[in-house]
């Protein structure tokens, strides 16, 4: 048996017998506050008696027509997820990374979605209905209501479409009846704190209330050191308030958010390092030997993210007496500031190359619906939407030419180099409207049909300034300007069918339509053609089929759904192109972030399965196979030499390949287990809490890396008082502590030179880069230990 089938059967045994001695933590109905059920309720209480809201009505999960994966305030509370990207622990399937500890990216269904491409998310981001960016959500995650993962195309029911589905967060509205709350404390021994206290109170009892919460959140983004023992931070505050008015047929929430996040996150590499000016005399290294577990930094100069954000949602319904009309409004003012050592692999020893950009983006959200009552065997729904968006970039950033002389190697910028400032300012302004309808007709009592349409127009206008500036002549060159107007309109939709065969089992069958606008590159300094810079639109057809059973009274609930979704012009991302503008074959100095588009499928299956045998036991399963790849297209790639060096064919701007690859560099199958088991003792309950995910191997051919299989454990021990009043709990997460990568680099990381002859004059060529000697890599966090000790009243 060779190495990687050894390495295949040994992560599928690690997963199965943790499946079985992991008792994992159903998601429940949550109570104010996250308040644990007594034992009688929990007895009462069967797995199918989640509420959620994916269609826009109130239903159980079992009779929702949709997949959905719903993580609950009880279940983010008792397997502490203070990050994000804890929650695809939770939803198989769901890829939740932040690679840069700037940018967090949504992926589903092997969909994925880059923030920097400036596209519309392949997964749609909802904070209390109001369509929002990952980037501000995950940033902090406290006191949360209720998150629910929705699977495939969207748009039928919400304001914003996205191919691939979407995540609603909602935050815990404040109560008009009761006086309650909750503090909560946790610390680990990896410099990690977590501090949160959230209040409520009833201003006016039963009419107006209103609460308050406040986070404080350290760790150490990885556990990344840098060779010079600077080592990554983040540091996190935030403070929500909200008030609920309920006033008789009139209900409204209003939620006021602001967050301050500092985060000086150091990018891991590994490989052999090396001596790049070593031919010319000069015995400086780009660093020491390593591997993974090293987790080291090589990067000299500066690595620091700021993100403020100030974010107001208002939720407001009014009853007819039948009819309902219902508002959701937001307004978002975010400033990301980013300073950044461009050369992360100290591929040129004693040399910085800056980066420094601030992102600031305002945004307004509105949408009315009109719909029926919810009961009515004929329903409707009439909906429009208006978003609003302004951003405005501000770049600086140090494209300087550095030299190689030829048939030898690069020179050291100590030597001879020519500086090259580029500053550029970026502004996109977005108009979007929006106007959908839905119908739905019970044909019988357990057979209904829905179907609706969505008609959308996009108007984006983009401006780029870019300056080139030579300090060593004290001159800048004429700015050019890149003034474009984008047009879109398209309609989207879907529907679908769901049979109660029986009390117990829901199946259904839907389809739907997407729709994403092309983007424009963003960021680039080097003159490309206009037809890199811009893309197609996207659009998409999918269709699912699933069947919901609801067996032994509750006890066990099973849910199977498979998936089919074509795209024609599927939006992709690279952050790191080789490009030769002059279309010689010289490499560029500086390298281009691109957005490209090419055909695509996505196909797969899902499977849920959550089990209470006794009141004192449950545990839930859930996996999830989805082949995302694309369809034989012609997309721009990065090619080499023999050396590893980079090349473009004379005569292009950049490389181009045909790809059947897969459209996110993760897993095909990801599987999950958690759950809890207690053991009531007198009025208070001692406790052990499982979590475990698998994540297999795979070959990327984009990375060209072989990613190794993954089993993640964590582990809860702990007691609760009577009624969850109080609770302490010891944790250890990625309890076998392995170390593996979650993305890499396609290439040991370089920086391109011009080669210069043995006069010192150019030859026009591209010269020998500067070779690290080192590739990039995001790592699994490594094994962590803490206490939480949680009190509520």
């Amino acid at each position: 048996m060779n190495k990687a089938n050894i390495a295949r059967n040994r992560g599928w045994l690690l997963c199965c017998a943790a499946s079985a001695i992991a008792l994992p933590q159903m998601a429940w109905a949550a109570e104010p506050d996250g308040q644990a059920q007594d034992a009688s309720a929990q007895a009462a209480t069967s797995v199918n008696e989640i509420i959620v809201s994916a269609t826009r009505q109130q239903q159980t999960l079992q009779d929702t027509p949709m997949a959905v994966d719903v993580v609950t305030a009880d279940a983010v509370s008792k397997l502490n997820v203070f990050d994000a990207k804890e929650i695809q622990n939770l939803s198989p399937g769901l890829q939740l990374t932040n690679n840069d500890g700037r940018s967090n990216i949504a992926t589903l269904r092997g969909v994925t979605f880059d923030p920097d491409s400036g596209s519309s998310p392949a997964v749609e981001i909802f904070l209390n209905e109001v369509p929002t960016d990952a980037q501000t959500v995950f940033t902090a995650i406290y006191d949360v209501g209720q998150i629910e993962v929705l699977r495939g195309p969207q748009g039928l029911f919400r304001g914003r479409t996205s191919p691939a589905g979407s995540i609603l967060l909602g935050t815990q509205k404040a109560n008009v009846y009761d006086f309650t709350g909750y503090a909560q404390g946790t610390a680990t021994d990896r410099h990690a704190i977590n501090a949160q206290v959230a209040a409520n109170l009833p201003i006016v009892p039963g009419v107006l209330g209103m609460r308050a919460a406040l986070l404080y959140d350290q760790n150490r983004v990885g556990s990344v050191t840098n060779v010079d023992g600077r080592h990554s931070s983040s540091k996190t505050m935030s403070g929500r308030v909200s008030f609920a008015l309920d006033a008789g047929p009139l209900t409204a929430n209003l939620m006021y958010q602001h967050l301050n996040a500092d985060t000086t996150p150091f990018v891991a590499v590994f490989g052999d390092g090396n001596q790049p000016s070593l031919a010319l005399g000069d015995p400086t290294s780009t660093g020491p030997v390593l591997t993974l577990k090293d987790r080291k930094s090589v990067t000299e100069g500066d690595f620091r993210f700021q993100n403020r954000t100030d974010f107001v949602t208002f939720n407001a319904a009014y009853d007819f007496g039948g009819p309902r009309l219902v508002y959701n409004g937001g307004y978002q003012n975010s400033l990301l500031k980013q300073e950044r050592d461009q050369d992360v692999g100290n591929a040129v020893p004693n040399y910085v190359r800056n980066q420094s950009l601030a992102t600031g983006y305002k945004i307004w959200n509105n949408e009315l619906r009109l719909e029926s009552a919810p009961a009515a065997r004929f329903s409707w729904a009439l909906s429009g939407n208006y978003r609003w968006q302004d951003n405005s970039v501000p770049l600086t950033q140090s494209n300087d030419q550095l030299f190689a002389l030829m048939g030898v190697g690069p020179i050291p910028p100590s030597v001879s180099y020519f500086p090259i400032i580029v500053d550029a300012d970026i502004s996109v302004k977005l108009k979007e409207y929006g106007l959908a309808g839905t119908l739905g007709y019970k044909i019988t009592d357990d057979l209904k049909i829905t179907a609706g349409l969505r008609h959308t127009w996009t108007d984006v206008h983009r401006v780029q300034s870019t300056v080139v500036s030579l300090p060593d002549f004290g001159i800048s060159l004429p700015a050019t300007v890149d003034d474009a107007t984008q047009k879109a309109r398209a309609f989207t939709g879907g529907a679908n069918i769901s049979w109660q065969a029986s009390p117990d089992i829901t199946a259904y069958a839907s389809y739907g339509h997407s729709f994403r606008p092309g983007v424009f590159a963003v960021g680039v300094t080097t003159p490309l053609d206009p037809s890199l810079l811009q893309t197609k639109d996207e659009t998409s057809d999918g269709g699912e089929i699933g069947v919901k059973f609801n067996l032994l009274r509750g006890k066990v609930a099973l849910n199977v759904a498979g998936f089919y979704q074509k795209f024609s012009n599927y939006i992709s991302y690279f952050p790191s192109f080789h490009t030769a503008s002059a279309r010689d074959g010289v490499i560029d100095s500086a390298i281009s972030p691109l957005p490209f588009t090419g055909n695509a499928i996505s196909q797969g299956a899902e499977i849920q399965l959550s089990v209470r045998p006794t009141e004192n036991i449950d545990f839930s399963i859930n996996a999830s196979y989805a082949d995302a790849h694309f369809d034989n297209a012609v997309i721009p790639c990065n090619t080499y030499d023999a050396a590893g060096n980079p090349t473009v064919p004379v005569g292009q701007q950049i490389s181009t390949c045909q790809s059947k690859d897969r459209l996110a560099q993760i897993p095909k199958f990801n599987l999950s287990a958690n759950g809890e088991f207690r053991m009531p003792v007198g009025s208070v309950t001692p406790f052990l809490r499982g979590l475990v995910t698998y994540r297999p191997g795979f070959n990327s051919l984009r990375d060209n890396y072989s990613y190794r299989d993954y089993v993640k454990m964590d582990l809860f021990l702990g007691v609760r008082g009577e009624n969850g009043r109080w609770e302490v709990n010891l944790f250890a997460k990625n309890l076998l502590n392995q170390t593996r990568a979650l993305s890499v680099g396609d290439s040991v990381f370089t920086q391109a030179t011009s080669e210069l002859d043995f006069t010192f004059n150019p030859t026009g060529a591209g010269g020998i880069p500067f070779n690290s000697g080192y590739r990039t890599a995001t790592i699994t966090p490594p094994r962590e230990f803490g206490l939480t000790t949680i009190f509520r009243w």
